[in-house]
C-alpha cells in the first residue's frame, strides 16, 4: 500500500503544471555594461564624471531602444531589475545610462575640488534636461554604437534625493525629452528654487508627465526645508493639477525603499507602452480658461523678425507690428495674414480706437500715428519714445515707455484733446497697458521687476492710487518676468505678455494659470480676436501662436462691463 500511495502522489506531482513555487524560474538573458569617463561638457564647462551603461541582451540595433537614465551613478541591482522587467515584457528594450554629477577638478593638491551635484541636480530650468540630451545621450550612442529614441515617450529618468527631483524637473521643463519620472525622497526645498514646484504644478498648463514618487515618513530636515512635508505637497499639487502619478510613503528615512519599489515604479511608468503619456486635466483655474482638445497652433506668417504689439478691432480682426521689417500685418477674420502697412513709421505698439481706427507710436521716431482702415495716416503727436500704446472709449490715449535718458525712470503718457501728459513715472520699465472691462482701473507692467501696477482712472484721464498690485510668476533663472504686453479679457481676467508664457491673473491679482509656448519661446504680444473674439494671440518674434480659450475679447470698441470677483 505504502508503494503505490507513493507511485500514485508522484505521479499526481509529476502531472501538475509547473510553477515557480517548484522549479527554479530560468534566469534572463544578461546584459552588457560598459563604462566611460565624460570630460567634454559645455553645457557644465570643465566638469568630470562617470557614465555607465547598460545594453540590454535584446537589443539588436534593428529599432531604437527606449532609455532609462539614472541620476548618481551605477547601480549594481538595477542592472538584474531591468533584465526581469525587460525578459517580462514589462518594459520595453531599454539602455540604461547611468550618469554620476560633475566636479570641476581644484589645480592643487591642497585645494577641494568644486562639487556640482547640488548645481546640476537642485537647479531649476532645462539645463540638465538639455545636458543629458544633447550632450551624454548621443556620447552614449556614439561611443556603444547604439540607435537611442530621440522621443520623450520612449525615455524615463529616475533618481533619488537631488537626484529626485532633477530627474522631475528634467520631465517637467522638458516633457518633449523626458515623459516617464521615478522620484525617490525628491529635493523638493529650497536648495535652487525646487521649493516652488508644489505651486507651480497648480498654476501652469499639466504637462505630458507620467511620476512614481515615494518618500520617507523620517525623512531628511536641514536649512532648505522638510523632504516628508515638501513631497505630500508635491502629491497634494499633482492630484489638484489631475497628472497621472503614484505617491508612496515608505516607513524610514531619506531614500528608503529604493530598490524594494524599483520594478512597482518602471511597471507602472511603462505601462500601456508605446501609446503616449498623457497630460493631465490641469487645475481649476486653468480649466477656467481653456477648452478641452484646443491647444496652441502657429499662425501661417513667414519672414517675421520681431512680431510683438497687438490689437484688435469689433470684427476680431487682429494687428500687429514688426518694427524691425517696419511692417503692420493684419490677421483677418478667416485667419489669413495679410501686410495691412509696408511702411509702418518702425511702429512698435497700436492701439484699435472706439471707431476701428488704428493708432501706432514708435519708440524710435518717437512719433504717433492714426490709421483708417483703408491705411490712410496721419500723425496725432509726436516727441513720445513710447513702447506701448492704449486707446480709450473718449478717444484718448494712454502711452509708456522710457524716460529722456536710457536709465531715467519710464514714464506714462496721456494723450487727450491734441495735449500729451505725464500722468506718472518711477516704473523702472514702463511696458504694456491695458485697463479693466469696468474701465476705471488701468494696469502698467514693469518690464524690469515681477510688478504689473495699478491705478485708479480719474474722470479727466489722470491717474492715482498707484500700487504694485499683480506679482507674476518669475523663473527661478531669471532677473525679471519681462513683462512686455497686457490685455484684459471680458470675463475679468488679465493676460500678460512675459517670459515663462502668458501668465493670467485674477482681478485681485495673483497669478493663477501660466500658459508656456510649445517652443518655450519668450511672449512679447498678446491678445485676444478672432471672429468670436476668442481666440488668444501670442507674439513671439519669428513666430505667432494663436488658441481657442472661453475668455473674449474687450476694446475701446466695448462698452463698460460689469466683472464678477475671479474664483480663488
Amino acid at each position: 500500500m505504502i508503494s503505490l500511495r507513493f507511485t500514485f502522489s508522484l505521479f499526481l506531482l509529476l502531472a501538475m503544471p509547473s510553477s515557480p513555487r517548484l522549479h527554479a524560474q530560468t534566469p534572463p538573458p544578461q546584459g552588457e555594461i560598459k563604462e566611460f569617463p565624460f570630460a567634454d561638457s559645455a553645457i557644465f564647462p570643465g566638469t568630470k564624471r562617470k557614465v555607465t551603461v547598460f545594453i540590454p541582451a535584446q537589443y539588436d540595433g534593428s529599432r531604437p531602444a527606449c532609455v532609462y537614465v539614472r541620476q548618481d551613478g551605477y547601480n549594481a541591482k538595477e542592472k538584474a531589475f531591468l533584465e526581469t522587467l525587460i525578459a517580462a515584457g514589462e518594459m520595453p528594450v531599454t539602455v540604461g545610462v547611468f550618469v554620476t554629477p560633475g566636479s570641476l577638478p581644484a589645480p592643487g593638491k591642497d585645494q577641494f575640488e568644486r562639487r556640482n551635484r547640488c548645481f546640476e541636480y537642485d537647479g531649476v530650468g532645462d539645463r540638465f534636461a538639455r545636458f543629458l540630451t544633447e550632450e551624454i545621450l548621443p556620447f552614449v550612442a556614439k561611443n556603444c554604437d547604439l540607435k537611442l529614441s530621440p522621443s520623450a515617450n520612449d525615455r524615463c529618468i529616475a533618481g533619488a534625493s537631488s537626484g529626485g527631483i532633477s530627474a522631475f524637473n528634467a520631465a517637467w521643463e522638458r516633457p518633449d525629452l523626458f515623459s516617464r519620472v521615478y522620484a525617490n525622497s525628491g529635493s523638493f526645498v529650497a536648495f535652487r528654487g525646487g521649493n516652488e514646484f508644489p505651486t507651480l504644478l497648480r498654476k501652469f498648463e499639466a504637462r505630458p508627465v507620467r511620476a512614481y514618487l515615494t518618500t520617507g515618513a523620517h525623512d531628511m530636515e536641514n536649512c532648505a526645508g522638510d523632504w516628508f512635508l515638501l513631497d505630500q505637497e508635491m502629491d497634494k499639487a499633482l492630484k489638484f493639477s489631475g497628472y497621472d502619478y503614484v505617491f508612496k510613503i515608505l516607513e524610514g528615512g531619506h531614500c528608503a525603499g529604493w530598490n524594494e519599489h524599483f520594478s512597482d515604479a518602471m511597471r507602472y511608468l511603462w505601462k500601456g507602452w508605446p501609446q503616449p503619456v498623457q497630460a493631465g486635466s490641469s487645475a481649476p483655474r486653468a480649466r477656467d480658461v481653456l477648452l478641452p482638445g484646443e491647444n496652441w497652433q502657429p499662425v501661417a506668417v513667414e519672414g517675421l523678425c520681431a512680431a510683438r504689439a497687438a490689437a484688435s478691432n469689433a470684427t476680431g480682426e487682429v494687428f500687429f507690428a514688426d518694427p524691425a521689417k517696419n511692417k503692420i500685418h493684419r490677421i483677418g477674420s478667416d485667419g489669413q495674414v495679410s501686410v495691412f502697412l509696408d511702411d509702418a513709421g518702425f511702429a512698435n505698439s497700436l492701439a484699435v480706437g472706439a471707431g476701428g481706427e488704428l493708432y501706432a507710436i514708435s519708440s524710435r521716431t518717437g512719433k504717433v500715428m492714426r490709421y483708417d482702415t483703408a491705411g490712410k495716416g496721419r500723425q496725432i503727436a509726436e516727441g513720445i519714445p513710447g513702447d506701448s500704446l492704449l486707446a480709450r472709449p473718449d478717444g484718448s490715449l494712454y502711452a509708456s515707455g522710457p524716460g529722456e535718458k536710457a536709465e531715467d525712470p519710464g514714464r506714462v503718457w496721456l494723450l487727450k484733446d491734441g495735449k500729451t501728459t505725464v500722468v506718472d513715472s518711477g516704473l523702472k520699465r514702463a511696458t504694456g497697458l491695458a485697463y479693466r472691462p469696468d474701465q476705471w482701473l488701468l494696469s502698467v507692467a514693469d518690464g524690469r521687476s515681477k510688478w504689473v501696477y495699478s491705478y485708479q482712472i480719474q474722470p479727466d484721464g489722470t491717474l492715482a492710487n498707484k500700487e504694485r498690485y499683480f506679482p507674476l510668476h518669475v523663473a527661478d533663472w531669471e532677473d525679471d518676468a519681462g513683462a512686455e504686453a497686457v490685455c484684459y479679457a471680458r470675463e475679468g481676467q488679465m493676460f500678460v505678455a512675459t517670459r515663462s508664457g502668458v501668465q493670467i491673473c485674477a482681478d485681485d491679482g495673483p497669478v493663477q494659470v501660466i500658459l508656456p509656448l510649445p517652443d518655450r519661446s519668450r511672449v512679447y504680444g498678446v491678445c485676444l480676436g478672432g471672429p468670436e473674439q476668442d481666440t488668444l494671440f501670442a507674439f513671439c518674434g519669428e513666430k505667432v501662436w494663436k488658441r481657442k480659450i472661453k475668455q473674449h475679447a474687450i476694446g475701446a470698441f466695448a462698452p463698460a462691463i460689469k466683472i464678477k470677483p475671479t474664483p480663488l
